[in-house]
């Protein structure tokens, strides 16, 4: 099904190419304490006593993320309550799943830089990144072993399943150039939004086990997740190298087919179609090949339409949120959806 049938994309403004500056550390203030006590448990949990474990995971926390999931968790839990001894837990369960997929993404990938620094597999081999990635599956059991709730081993369980399923039909659909809208919301469900979905029900849960608001913050989710895989995909054609960490393109290169061009392809004639696609048929390398892309895209307007499916989905979230009461965490999660439209990386 596709994920935007419920969205009147004309009822949103284009949004501006030019990105908003939005301090990610003044957003997750209200939560500030629980990311700190977040910070310390998560480096506990993956400290290893064998001395090639510790230092890939030591390198690993080096180079973390946003935390974005892990603060998913901890403000839904404080939206419905106070964040609660399990809701610690379940953050530290997200983020090890969501870097155990990292790692073994890279392998599957060949990709030799994340973020801008080394991947694991670049630094040492296949082999140990691939048992890395096993361990922290190992250590995500434990974790699940101490929430103790047959509810979080399910979502667990589920959200595993659909990440993985998301690789497998990245794999298949890898040569399919002609990739069609559908497919492709399908595919950023399963890869992304699924995990999303997972911080947001587990962080929920850990509170409050109402069916109607673990579903409520699913939807919320789902939506937010959407969003900013959108997003990402749209950095490859307006973002910045220097910024982003990686060199804008890098997707075009490896022959991912995203919804801005999935626009393209549909509004182009079918010559003119062909012929980008023929310059996919024979592995895009050039910057000269890189801007023929970029430009055949912005002709047909798929970067705008791109923007106008991503802001749809953030006011969709945003629209979930409007069934709780205004709250300092309310607004902390109506600017984190803001945040994922506007990031520059």
């Amino acid at each position: 099904m596709q994920p935007t049938s419920s969205i009147d994309h004309g009822s949103f403004q284009t949004a501006q190419s030019s990105f908003i500056t939005i301090d990610l550390d003044t957003i997750l203030k209200p939560i500030y304490a629980d990311l700190q006590r977040f910070e310390h448990d998560f480096a506990g949990l993956l400290h290893s006593d064998i001395p090639l474990a510790d230092q890939v995971v030591s390198y690993l926390s080096r180079f973390r993320g946003k935390r974005l999931r892990p603060s998913l968790v901890l403000l839904c839990a404080r939206l419905h309550g106070d964040a609660t001894l399990q809701s610690l837990q379940a953050s530290i369960v997200v983020e090890l799943l969501h870097t155990a997929t990292l790692v073994h993404d890279d392998v599957v990938d060949d990709s030799d830089r994340r973020r801008g620094v080394p991947t694991v597999n670049s630094l040492w081999d296949n082999k140990i990144s691939v048992l890395i990635g096993d361990y922290l599956f190992s250590k995500i059991l434990s974790a699940l072993l101490d929430l103790q709730d047959k509810n979080a081993l399910a979502i667990f369980s589920k959200t595993a399943k659909e990440i993985t399923e998301g690789e497998l039909l990245q794999i298949e659909r890898l040569t399919d150039f002609d990739l069609q809208e559908s497919v492709y919301y399908q595919l950023i469900e399963k890869k992304t939004a699924s995990l999303f979905i997972a911080a947001c029900d587990l962080g929920t849960l850990t509170v409050d086990g109402r069916p109607e608001n673990r579903n409520r913050m699913c939807e919320f989710g789902r939506h937010f997740g959407l969003a900013f895989q959108i997003q990402d995909d749209l950095l490859d054609y307006i973002g910045d190298s220097s910024r982003l960490g990686k060199p804008t393109g890098n997707d075009i290169r490896e022959g991912k087919i995203t919804l801005p061009l999935i626009h393209a392809f549909s509004c182009a004639g079918q010559d003119e179609k062909e012929e980008i696609l023929e310059l996919f048929r024979g592995g895009i390398s050039s910057n000269e090949e890189v801007h023929q892309v970029v430009e055949f895209v912005n002709r047909y307007e798929g970067v705008d339409y791109s923007l106008n499916v991503a802001s749809g989905h953030a006011q969709a979230a945003k629209a979930v949120l409007a069934h709780y009461p205004l709250s300092k965490i309310r607004e902390s999660l109506e600017q984190l959806v803001d945040y994922s439209i506007h990031r520059e990386k």
